[in-house]
């Protein structure tokens, strides 16, 4: 079995997957391809697997396939890949949830520490507010209040920073720990961790940037639906502004909502495997976010599809769960007032936990994702099979 090297990632461009092995033609057999048998056997046999892999079940308009790793080396559909997720938490659960669990939980502590507090001072205050009868001491608790709250919003907003870094972090390191049960292989979080430490800091710019990319492209969607309301306003709207004239703003402010939401979901899906580029090519920053503009380009619907899958799996599990705690969490605090800092605290660190359990899934599915892109329109399946060896 061949070693695996980082040259199995490259894309096209780099000029060494092409030259080494490039995809045979669309009209010649090949193995695993769709509407065509494997070279060499018929469609009924299929004959023993090849070391360490075994034979995928076809799906709708494939043949088997070498299935070393979590997926099948070849196209996959979307149940494949939903499943293949699944799988590669199953693999190698050490390396998907340990470093999750770890990384999140203790961020998860720490904004719970800082969320008790600031509870816990406003609530203090709006205590004291209550039972002052004083207006001079009133005043000085009331500007408690504001400060507190400042402070308080303050602090939400450093543990929301500090889930948001350490969950890009862990979706690099996850991608890759994915590659690998592609492959067969069951990487340690320390062999992770080594593979993907030099990728850090371009792994964070890169999410900056698509925030500020998405940030920008909306602001003008924005600029460009309030001038157009001011005009439309100031045309049609006399002194005495009749109901057609306050239907029609109100309906381009709602037009202007969704072309918000469309631009911000489009912008998304497109920059989606950014960071499987980044991580698995050894790309630039900007680079990866130009391959996964030209990998999604075509495939749109498909991978908001999968996506949208994603997250409705998700979102089920975490929002099941989340119900539940509320419940409980709402009656104690009824019951005891008191416990409100308390039960706040908890909250905000079973939501981390949480996150923890659900972000290996996610961080999976867009890794197989952009393998699946990458097998549909460069071949990589083939680069694959030369390093699992099958």
């Amino acid at each position: 079995m061949n070693d695996y090297d980082d040259s199995d990632w490259r894309s096209p461009s780099d000029g060494s997957a092409d030259q080494q092995s490039p995809r045979p033609r669309d009209d010649a057999p090949r193995f695993g391809a769709y509407g065509s048998p494997p070279p060499g056997r018929g469609g009924a046999g299929q004959g023993p697997a090849p070391d360490g892999a075994s034979w995928a079940a076809p799906a709708d308009g494939f043949f088997l396939a070498p299935k070393p790793g979590i997926i099948p080396l070849r196209p996959l559909s979307i149940g494949e890949i939903i499943s293949g997720a699944f799988e590669s938490l199953r693999a190698n659960p050490r390396a998907m949830f340990l470093p999750s669990l770890i990384v999140l939980t203790a961020t998860g502590a720490l904004s719970a520490v800082l969320n008790y507090f600031g509870t816990s001072l406003l609530f203090s205050n709006l205590n004291s507010l209550i039972d002052s009868s004083d207006v001079d001491s009133s005043d000085v608790t009331f500007s408690g209040i504001l400060s507190t709250f400042v402070g308080s919003f303050a602090s939400q907003v450093v543990g929301l920073l500090l889930t948001a870094l350490a969950t890009t972090i862990l979706t690099g390191l996850l991608i890759v720990a994915v590659s690998r049960s592609v492959l067969g292989r069951i990487a340690t979080p320390g062999e992770v961790w080594e593979r993907t430490r030099g990728r850090i800091l371009p792994l964070i710019g890169q999410t900056l940037l698509i925030t500020l990319i998405t940030v920008i492209a909306d602001t003008i969607i924005l600029v460009i639906g309030i001038v157009l309301i001011a005009v439309i306003a100031t045309s049609i709207m006399g002194p005495d502004p009749g109901a057609g004239a306050i239907i029609a703003t109100v309906l381009v402010a709602l037009a202007l909502t969704v072309l918000v939401l469309i631009a911000a979901v489009f912008l998304i899906v497109r920059l989606s495997l950014a960071p499987a580029a980044l991580m698995l090519e050894n790309t630039g920053v900007v680079e990866g976010i130009g391959r996964s503009w030209a990998l999604t380009r075509g495939s749109f619907w498909r991978v908001l599809g999968i996506l949208a899958l994603a997250g409705l799996i998700t979102g089920l599990v975490t929002g099941t769960l989340s119900f539940g705690l509320g419940m409980v969490f709402g009656i104690i605090s009824v019951g005891l007032p008191a416990t409100q800092p308390f039960v706040s605290a908890v909250t905000v660190l079973l939501t981390s936990i949480l996150s923890a359990l659900v972000l290996p899934f996610t961080a999976a599915v867009t890794a197989l994702t952009y393998i699946d892109l990458r097998m549909r329109t460069e071949g990589l399946d083939v680069e694959l099979r030369q390093a699992a060896g099958v």
